[in-house]
């Protein structure tokens, strides 16, 4: 099959995928996330491949700073939206009354298999994919990919949020060439700002 119609029909997939994770199924929001998820590190690892190194101290630098980052822009978005559009914080707040993860399985897929399938699909899969049809920035294109996705949670917070991380984690592993520090990054972001310093 053609290369170009398997990544849209991923893309497709993906997207129908998370339509039912935040729109169809909020009840179950964890259940189906985590399967979807699951299908999309399914997908991607059949597909593409992933580049492991030994993780330096450079590295370290990387993961830490750029999570202590994105947190920190992330306090500061949202403070400034209390201020200015609380009804918008308001919004944000309802929606991570579903998605919270609360239960102990939540937090092990959380990290064990949805930042890990995000990271894999998006940045290991579709940006890598794209240097194939695209010169230039593929970076930015994978990230508006991945901000689009989130637009079915209608939480406009975490569609900036999808916007400043992609890129974060887009240019981690261009710069690096070693999965493990977008993959690490991206963890500790979440345990940051869902487990050790909530900002909701």
């Amino acid at each position: 099959m053609n290369q170009k119609i398997i990544i849209l029909s991923t893309l497709l997939l993906a997207h129908i995928l998370l339509f039912l994770s935040f729109v169809r199924f909020p009840g179950t929001f964890w259940p189906v996330f985590t399967v979807t998820l699951a299908i999309l590190i399914f997908l991607s690892v059949k597909a593409g491949a992933l580049k492991f190194k030994k993780i330096t101290f450079k590295h370290w630098l990387y993961i830490v700073i750029s999570a202590l980052f994105l947190y920190i822009l992330s306090y500061v978005g949202i403070e400034g939206i209390k201020w200015v559009y609380p009804s918008l914080f308001e919004e944000m707040e309802r929606f991570y009354d579903v998605v919270q993860p609360v239960k102990a399985w939540h937090f092990i897929s959380l990290v064990l298999i949805v930042i890990p399938g995000e990271e894999i699909y998006w940045r290991g899969y579709i940006q890598q994919q794209l240097k194939k049809y695209k010169e230039g920035d593929t970076i930015l294109i994978a990230t508006i990919l991945y901000a689009t996705a989130h637009l079915y949670s209608d939480a406009y917070l975490l569609v900036l949020a999808a916007i400043g991380g992609g890129m974060a984690w887009g240019w981690l592993y261009e710069k690096t060439k070693n999965f493990w520090v977008p993959l690490l990054s991206h963890i500790l972001f979440d345990l940051l700002i869902l487990v050790i310093i909530p900002l909701l």
